[in-house]
């Protein structure tokens, strides 16, 4: 029975042995470093691909919003000889350097203080074109914003909305009418003109008045709902107010056309989206 137990005990010693030997070696410790090194090595590649990925999509994309093309459209609703002239330089004393034809498209390529767009023609030559005759949706990002010292008069088509901001606070909002899109407002950078504005005017061959007017570019004006001759509200057009509806000027309610012409001084800036 003893040798029995002895002949099995070196059995299980022998076979121990040899596990130890052939199959359940002790880990090279270089050999793992080594594995762990390559993992890390493997995943800053996989990292480096994929913010490689990442740049090109995000220069992808600034290459997009650069590339975007804001067109408008020539339109002469002021003298209506159809013609609406390039100038070499930001002035109408300037050369005359190209003449479009109504609904003549043009690349508008900067928003220009104060009632200007810079334009490029098909030629690639550059040019300026007076805001009042270019009718347009969108226009070239500025900088210029209602973040500013004094007052600022900003009026969005999309909502027909007008916001008056003093010192960057805003003070006053309200809806509006712009024109209807063949007597279309002007969108760009604008002010408030000296010398223009008046308690009342009557526009004989509109059959309108209205009250309290503000000038921000020529005869495109801030303004009250229309009245008739004998001075009383037109409530047909008053009732209007948050759409598209005359014949370029902005239409308020008039209490807010009585303080624009109260409370903004000439100069004051004015956007248009």
């Amino acid at each position: 029975m003893k040798i029995r137990l002895f002949i099995l005990l070196m059995c299980m010693t022998l076979l121990l042995v040899g596990c130890e030997n052939e199959g359940f070696q002790k880990p090279n410790v270089e050999e793992t470093i080594n594995v762990v090194e390559d993992d890390k090595e493997a995943s800053k590649e996989l990292n480096d691909t994929a913010n490689t990925e990442n740049d090109g999509k995000n220069e992808e994309n600034k290459d997009k919003e650069e590339a975007k093309k804001y067109i408008g459209q020539a339109l002469d609703t002021l003298e209506w000889d159809k013609v609406v002239e390039v100038y070499k330089e930001k002035s109408k004393k300037s050369e005359v350097i190209y003449k479009m034809k109504d609904l003549e498209e043009i690349e508008l390529i900067e928003t220009v203080p104060y009632g200007w767009f810079k334009v490029r023609l098909e030629d690639g030559t550059e040019g300026y074109v007076d805001a009042r005759y270019v009718r347009t949706k969108e226009v070239p990002p500025h900088e210029y914003n209602e973040n500013i010292e004094g007052y600022a008069l900003v009026f969005t088509h999309q909502d027909q909305t007008l916001r008056i901001y003093k010192d960057g606070q805003l003070v006053k909002e309200s809806i509006g009418s712009s024109g209807l899109w063949d007597h279309f407002t002007p969108r760009g950078i604008f002010q408030i003109e000296k010398g223009r504005r008046g308690k009342w005017a009557y526009i004989p061959r509109f059959n309108q008045g209205f009250k309290y007017w503000v000038g921000f570019k020529g005869v495109y004006l801030f303004h009250s709902v229309p009245y008739d001759k004998n001075g009383q509200v037109i409530q047909e057009e008053a009732e209007k107010l948050g759409q598209p509806a005359s014949h370029g000027c902005i239409r308020l309610p008039v209490d807010v056309a009585k303080f624009i012409y109260e409370n903004v001084p000439e100069g004051s800036l004015v956007l248009i989206y």
